[in-house]
């Protein structure tokens, strides 16, 4: 061999073990794009040794699809003759990796073209990290943008640095428009004896960049583009840095809400001193009869009804109700409800006269989606003798000897018709140790942690078992076992319920 061939063969042992010591993937493929030469990383990385690869096209060594990529790359060089830098998907055993491929052509010294070579760098992990960086910037934005609060990030020396889209749309401006001024600009300082604080003055903002841990402010204000004045509440809190305070946060929330909500809060309480001022303040003491009363409203106001209503002679009205919803509505509708009630029973002498007066009243002045059920009994205390109406709604007399006999609705619900008319129940007579209970849907409806109703038959079952018992026993009775049905349940109804028992 002359010298030229002895340094050809040195150079050529030298590139192969330049080729197999990279972490790059290196390979050549004739015109035919038949592999030539792989070094020692394609064989570890595809599993397959380079005696065996050469002569083979990428569709006998990867899936069709990457295989046809592959060749399509290699095909733009082979006729192009130039160099293309491209990404690539390659099959991994932990799953596909992109790599980012030099794809050139390899000439003979007289240029002829005669193989594509390549080196292809694996990028995924970069690719990755780079995703992981923009998802974790994605997701701080979609963070900083979707809460309620407002967010005002601070440098050291107190400028604004952004807000989220919270701050601009509390405070009517954008972020570059506050960029880079002093936070002053939205912050308005304490106002001892009605001035405000110089700036140089401290307040909690400069107390917190100052060194100062977290400090929450109330009844604060902020300024709004326009000069307005915004109530809110906020918190400044450090950013720091090695132990070092190199910024500040503010999170604020607007107070408009919080003193509206004040506001309704104290009409609620009034609205409820008034309900309750209006619930009978004892059950009716009458010889013979034995009266008890429960009313859990499941918000601080109710929207159920029950009243005692003295009915002419030896008469006493019971009136059992429920509007529709529960909460402040249904509470103002149930107090106006129990008022005309009380007139009508002042002019008309049987229930269903009533219900069908009440109902004409209702169907003009309630909202389109409210309603009232209610049954309206006439009790002789004399004769004792029971009629009633009922709208939507329904009790059950457990007689002394067992029987039970529903008392069933005589007509629709309230307020949604105005022609209804409302028949009258069959009149019964009571008798000593009969029970008679009235209570509103949200006894029946209430609910166990797996969602099944306590039901019509769990009362009776109830009633049965303590029916010897007063009729006060009776409904604490029912309640706890209703308590104990819904386990830590919280009611979503409120429950009434009236008893009336003879006693001889």
């Amino acid at each position: 061999m002359d010298a030229t061939g002895s340094i050809d063969s040195e150079f050529a042992s030298l590139a192969y073990e330049l080729l197999d010591n990279t972490s790059t993937v290196v390979y050549a493929k004739d015109l035919n794009y038949r592999y030539l030469l792989v070094n020692r990383k394609f064989e570890e990385l595809f599993h397959i040794d380079r005696a065996s690869i050469l002569g083979k096209t990428d569709f006998d060594v990867f899936p069709l699809e990457m295989a046809e990529a592959f060749q399509e790359n290699d095909r733009i060089v082979k006729e192009s003759g130039m160099t293309l830098r491209c990404e690539e998907v390659a099959p991994h055993d932990d799953g596909p990796h992109r790599y980012v491929s030099v794809k050139f052509p390899l000439r003979h010294r007289d240029g002829a073209l005669y193989a594509v070579g390549g080196i292809s760098t694996d990028i995924t992990e970069k690719v990755r990290a780079e995703h992981e960086i923009a998802s974790l910037e994605y997701q701080q934005n979609l963070i900083l943008d979707s809460v309620a609060d407002g967010i005002c990030g601070l440098d050291s020396a107190g400028r604004i640095a952004f807000l989220n889209h919270a701050a601009e749309r509390m405070l009517e401006v954008s972020s570059a428009e506050l960029e880079g001024r002093c936070h002053s600009q939205i912050v308005v300082p304490p106002k001892p004896n009605g001035l405000y604080q110089s700036d140089s003055e401290p307040y909690p903002v400069k107390a917190v960049l100052n060194g100062n841990t977290a400090i929450k402010v109330s009844g604060a204000t902020f300024r709004r583009r326009d000069g307005t004045l915004l109530p809110v509440e906020y918190t400044v809190s450090p950013v720091c840095h090695n132990g070092v305070t190199v910024g500040a946060v503010l999170a604020f929330q607007d107070a408009t809400a919080r003193l509206k909500q004040r506001e309704i809060e104290q009409e609620v309480q009034t609205a409820l001193r008034i309900q309750v001022s209006l619930y009978p303040k004892q059950v009716p003491q009458i010889a013979g009869f034995d009266f008890a009363s429960f009313c859990q409203p499941c918000s601080k106001a109710c929207g159920d009804y029950f009243d005692f209503i003295p009915w002419g002679n030896d008469c006493l009205g019971i009136a059992v109700g429920d509007v529709s919803g529960h909460g402040l509505g249904p509470a103002v509708e149930m107090v106006a409800t129990r008022a005309v009630l009380r007139t009508l029973t002042q002019r008309e002498s049987a229930p269903h006269e009533c219900l069908n007066q009440l109902n004409r009243i209702l169907s003009e002045d309630l909202p389109d989606d409210m309603f009232v059920t209610l049954f309206l009994a006439s009790l002789n205390t004399r004769d004792r003798t029971l009629s009633y109406a009922a709208a939507g709604h329904e009790a059950v007399l457990l007689r002394a000897n067992g029987d039970l006999c529903p008392l069933k609705s005589t007509g629709t619900i309230l307020g949604m018709q105005k022609t209804a008319v409302f028949g009258c129940g069959q009149s019964v007579t009571l008798q000593t140790g009969d029970l008679l209970l009235i209570a509103t849907d949200g006894l029946a409806e209430s609910t166990s942690p797996d969602r099944k109703l306590f039901g019509q038959a769990r009362i009776i079952q109830v009633l049965r078992q303590h029916q010897a018992e007063s009729a006060s026993q009776i409904l604490h009775a029912l309640m706890s076992a209703c308590d104990e049905f819904r386990q830590s349940q919280p009611s979503r109804d409120d429950v009434t319920a009236v008893a009336i028992k003879l006693v001889e």
